[in-house]
């Protein structure tokens, strides 16, 4: 087991005023890791990772109940791409992630209706972008 670090840190002054900030999250009994580079074709909703419920269910899904981290890098250095959770059913959240820039989970639910009353447990993270993009996709589970 070890323990997972991930720091945040933007450095900037402002009229001689810092504004900088640093954040650490520590994620503690973290037992497998999972980091590969994806690439994802154009125009194309391509799901890069499943999740289930239920041990054994779905071959190479992981357990929702274990994922604790997720990192998405889109590595392409000009063009945006969309980044979401996706339930299967009628709910799923997605976002721009910029040229260069990650987006991070701590959690695999999500909620794509307007009442946002309850969070859903996801069946899938996908990814879309508008020209064929290369990925770097970081998962840590207990």
């Amino acid at each position: 087991m070890a323990t997972l670090k991930v720091k945040i840190q933007e450095d900037i002054i402002l009229d001689n005023q810092n504004y900088g900030s640093k954040r650490t999250l520590e994620i503690g009994s973290i037992t497998d890791i999972i980091k590969r580079i994806v690439t994802v074709p154009a125009s194309t909703d391509t799901t890069v990772l499943m999740f289930t419920s239920t041990t054994g269910v779905v071959d190479g899904a992981l357990d929702i109940e274990l994922v604790k981290y997720i990192r998405v890098t889109n590595l392409d250095g000009t063009a945006a791409l969309q980044v979401g959770l996706d339930d299967g059913a009628s709910d799923a959240a997605y976002t721009s992630v910029a040229a260069n820039s990650s987006i991070m989970y701590t959690g695999v639910t999500c909620e794509g209706g307007n009442d946002g009353t309850t969070l859903d447990d996801a069946t899938a993270l996908k990814v879309k972008g508008i020209a064929d993009h290369q990925i770097e996709v970081f998962i840590a589970s207990v």
